[in-house]
């Protein structure tokens, strides 16, 4: 087996991957530096959310972001034209790590796919055709460039590429998922779009968009690799990702996915297009397998260990208690997608011995901040330490914060996420669960729950900490807040 999967190919599949994936860090990098979205999301901020053990990944100094960006797409193009190939690869990884580790809850798995195979690339030989280092190595330095790969190489490629579907139909054996929602509430909120929203109007939009989702992801992978099944695949591939890249817009994903649909093919296909172009001139004497050298056995090794973490890492989900859509534990790097929607309301309570105040989310943490924050327990608990810092430098240093924190899951109704009487400031991240987060979201009602977030204090019982704050409704007390000086 070992044997087989060392037998040599052509490495030219590996060089239009590499151009594929400089391009699309290239739009990646570019999505940052138009509108100024490097300033709104990473230094209009008070604070920037973090893992933990990666508190010590710091923001560049001064606007050090927006050369960050820049060195990226300049790095990306020397990628993707084959230049110093694997320390730009390096490179391409590091700085979409360095984005993810900044501000935690800017996450995606799409982002994380794209440093996935940026890694990759650094122990891959993308270089070997097509690249200005095989032409600077055999006209500068007249050596001649190997222009194969052991196949074992294109199957860590299919592996990875082929991870997001595999485990995102796993990840969708979800019981909302497949009761409709959070996908009734996706096209509910779609219905205006010209041409598809009306399709979204249809009592049975939600469960075709989640049964056919499921059986997407389920199916995609082997219908491409089957040559008698591959141009439906293909056909199926086209209308799925250019459908989300129309109605969810996100982002750079879709074209990635789009463009590196070959990796499923033979893998003779890119050489034999390329063949007819112009033939390549390959050593005859590559094509044969040699004896595995130590670097090989420990590449092999690696890839082994590699293949390894990135299976363990979707299992989470299914081993940690709770439920991930809600508890956010194990959400992340699991391909968990499209799985929860969240409506969330935030305050927060500081208390003293003396005396009391009410603070929106909104003191600590920017509109786009708002937006994902508040779904996750560990990110409000951040936000509670830097509320007390900020009371601190007031002179209130024995400051106890706590937060009413609703949180309405793919149309249950609202309830806490965080246990109202649980002092953030006091609470630590357990290892295995929190025992400050509640647990139990409720159950999924037959209809979703959906009542404006102004209106939340009225339907949903608050606690008696909270129950001051109630007697406004929420934009009335942000407007008092704001008034006050707040």
């Amino acid at each position: 087996m070992f044997d087989t999967l060392r037998r040599p190919v052509d490495a030219a599949p590996l060089a239009v991957l590499r151009l594929i994936l400089g391009i699309t860090f290239w739009f990646w990098a570019t999505g940052y530096l138009v509108d100024d979205r490097w300033r709104v999301y990473f230094l209009e901020p008070l604070m920037l959310f973090k893992y933990g053990g990666f508190e010590w990944v710091t923001l560049w100094p001064g606007e050090g972001i927006w050369w960050h960006f820049q060195i990226t797409r300049l790095v990306a193009v020397c990628f993707a034209l084959g230049l110093m190939t694997r320390v730009s690869a390096a490179v391409l990884a590091a700085s979409m790590a360095y984005v993810l580790l900044v501000e935690r809850q800017i996450y995606n798995n799409h982002d994380y796919l794209l440093a996935c195979t940026a890694m990759l690339c650094v122990f891959l030989p993308c270089g070997r055709r097509l690249s200005i280092d095989g032409w600077l190595s055999s006209r500068l330095f007249a050596s001649k460039q190997q222009s194969t790969m052991p196949l074992w190489i294109w199957a860590l490629v299919r592996f990875q590429l082929g991870m997001p579907y595999v485990f995102g139909a796993i990840a969708k054996l979800d019981t909302d998922w497949l009761a409709g929602q959070p996908a009734g509430l996706f096209v509910g909120a779609r219905t205006e779009m010209p041409w598809i929203g009306p399709l979204f109007e249809s009592p049975a939009a939600p469960y075709v968009m989640a049964w056919g989702g499921f059986f997407f992801d389920l199916l995609i992978v082997p219908a491409l690799l089957w040559k008698k099944t591959r141009p439906l695949g293909v056909l199926a591939a086209l209308a799925f990702h250019l459908t989300n890249a129309t109605i969810f817009q996100i982002g750079v994903f879709p074209w990635f996915m789009l463009a590196t649909l070959y990796v499923f093919f033979p893998v003779g296909f890119i050489p034999a297009i390329l063949k007819r172009i112009k033939p390549a001139k390959i050593d005859e004497e590559s094509k044969r397998p040699s004896i595995a050298s130590r670097r090989e056995r420990l590449l092999a090794a690696f890839a082994a260990l590699y293949v390894l973490v990135q299976l363990m890492l979707p299992i989470r989900p299914w081993v940690l208690p709770g439920n991930p859509s809600w508890n956010e534990r194990g959400q992340r790097f699991a391909w968990r997608m499209m799985l929860r929607h969240k409506d969330c309301l935030l305050w927060f309570k500081l208390e003293t011995k003396d005396d009391f105040l009410f603070v929106p989310a909104g003191k600590v943490m920017t509109p786009n901040q708002k937006q994902r924050a508040p779904r996750d327990p560990e990110l409000v608990r951040q936000a509670a330490l830097r509320l007390q810092a900020m009371a601190a430098e007031l002179g209130q240093t024995e400051c106890r914060v706590y937060a009413l924190n609703l949180v309405s899951l793919n149309g249950r109704p609202a309830c806490a996420i965080i246990d109202p009487d649980a002092d953030l400031t006091k609470v630590r991240r357990g290892w295995w669960k929190d025992d400050w987060v509640i647990q139990d979201p409720g159950p999924l009602p037959k209809s979703p729950w959906r009542m404006p977030l102004d209106l939340w204090w009225e339907e949903v019982p608050v606690p008696e900490r909270f129950g001051l704050l109630t007697k406004m409704r929420p934009s009335q007390a942000e407007a008092a807040f704001a008034k006050v000086g707040g």
